[in-house]
């Protein structure tokens, strides 16, 4: 039961991409099955809810494969574009093999299967997901429903603190939920499926801008990065959430730089994901929509600007909304009224420079970053080399800053929140920054220069 589960995410992840886009790399498809699909199937978990039907495997399981008919069907009315798409695959074809790339990726599988193994071996232990996440997701697999949830409305949890736990959105406790359902004994194989999906679907986008070899570097120091590594393997949300608003921000920079439609609406479905997983989410959809209003503004098109943020905002709205009527209790922690506080913002600034010079989160991913960043100036300025993908981070590192620094800290102080939540959120710009080193001209010159030297192509025509 539990392979047939898993199976159908992935199959109606598949269907969900492909009617999006067929213009994906292979390694794309792959690795946005699971969590598009899983993410699809939480949002039609709440959805049974709120018709009063009681969420089970089997009707879970049911209401997807309609949905996979409907899919199929309007993927038949694009079987050209389909066919297209499949034609390459056929004929399997790999890049030019040289030592560092075979390398690189043997590095890049033990890391995978070191990380799935430690995943499924350890129970949960981190104190969010026994008394958050992970309880949440095995109590809505036992009771099938979340409005009614004892864990919401039983005044015995109260001293819990879960109306606290009930504002978080909910893809990772239903993804819980889903595979206990299943038969699962461990609610982490959800966690280990987005980390392998993750690995594909990074190197597929990340191979668009650079050489084989430099994909495959810069996947495997991605994925080893100490901080994100060691939470990938736990039951939180925070790596889940980095995965989803990370990959929505780098099909928005495909869909700016390759002008591939189908992929704004490609990243918007991966940042609806991502604000479904967590309300901070919002920072990521502020930062998109900032770069396509600038776009819009100057192409005079407005139209796409407009669906682009209802998509994006729509998860967000509905999850909201469905706590309204259902009475459960939502925690307003936001100061909506504009404020100076120096010594908080001093504390942020403080704080936020501790976690960036510390090799032991991040390794040398800033390092780096700053070094390229530099390095790249004469491209920026004259080029606009990578110029979007830039703003994505800054936009993006700016709204959450602000996000933090708005928030009324009553359950805990600002610096253990920085030192912990906003540490945490830091995963998110960790494929962003890796990605732009990657893309950047500089390095994409002289990774072009090494793959000449370990595999030089043959002397062809006439010499220069």
């Amino acid at each position: 039961m539990l392979i047939t589960g898993l199976l159908i995410s992935i199959l109606l992840g598949i269907c969900v991409v492909l009617s999006i886009s067929r213009q994906l790399k292979w390694t794309e498809t792959l690795g946005l099955a699971f969590p598009v699909g899983i993410g699809v199937q939480t949002f039609l978990m709440v959805c049974l809810d709120f018709a009063g039907i009681r969420i089970t495997a089997t009707a879970i399981i049911l209401v997807s494969l309609v949905c996979m008919a409907a899919l199929i069907v309007r993927l038949y009315f694009c079987r050209k574009a389909l066919g297209e798409w499949i034609a390459p695959i056929r004929v399997f074809s790999y890049p030019k093999i040289n030592w560092l790339w075979i390398a690189a990726l043997a590095a890049l599988a033990v890391v995978c299967v070191m990380n799935v193994t430690k995943t499924m071996y350890y129970p949960t232990f981190d104190t969010d997901s026994v008394r958050g996440f992970n309880l949440i997701g095995m109590a809505v697999a036992h009771e099938g429903t979340i409005k009614n949830l004892s864990l919401y409305n039983d005044v015995n949890f109260l001293p819990r603190n879960y109306n606290l736990y009930m504002t978080y959105a909910p893809l990772v406790q239903l993804g819980y939920a889903y595979v206990y359902m299943l038969g699962a004994e461990t609610s982490k194989i959800f966690t280990a499926l987005i980390f392998v999906s993750f690995l594909f679907s990074f190197y597929g986008v990340t191979s668009r801008f650079a050489t084989h070899t430099l994909t495959a570097l810069t996947t495997f120091f991605v994925v080893i990065t100490p901080e994100m590594l060691g939470f990938s393997s736990m039951s939180g949300t925070n790596f889940v959430h980095a995965v989803y608003a990370s990959l929505g921000l780098l099909f928005f920079a495909v869909w700016y730089y390759k002008k591939i439609p189908s992929f704004l609406w490609l990243a918007a479905a991966l940042l609806m994901l991502n604000v479904w997983t967590r309300n901070e989410g919002l920072a990521f959809i502020g930062a998109a929509c900032c770069l396509l209003c600038w776009h819009s503004v100057r192409a005079k098109q407005y139209k796409s600007l407009f669906l682009f943020v209802a998509l994006c905002l729509f998860p967000f709205v509905f999850w909201n909304v469905f706590l309204k009527i259902n009475h459960l209790e939502i925690v307003q922690l936001m100061i909506f009224k504009p404020y100076w506080d120096s010594e908080k913002a001093a504390t942020i600034g403080r704080e936020m420079w501790a976690l960036l010079s510390n090799p032991v989160y991040y390794g040398f991913t800033f390092v780096l970053f700053i070094i390229v960043l530099i390095s790249n100036i004469w491209h920026l300025f004259r080029k606009s080399d990578q110029l979007v993908t830039l703003l994505l981070i800054f936009f993006t590192w700016l709204f959450y800053t602000i996000l933090v620094y708005q928030i009324d800290y009553l359950w805990d102080t600002l610096e253990n929140v920085m030192r912990y939540s906003y540490k945490r959120f830091l995963f998110s710009f960790v494929p962003l920054l890796w990605f732009y080193v990657a893309a950047s001209r500089n390095v994409n010159w002289l990774f072009g220069k090494i793959d000449n030297f370990i595999f030089p192509l043959p002397k062809t025509g006439k010499q220069r």
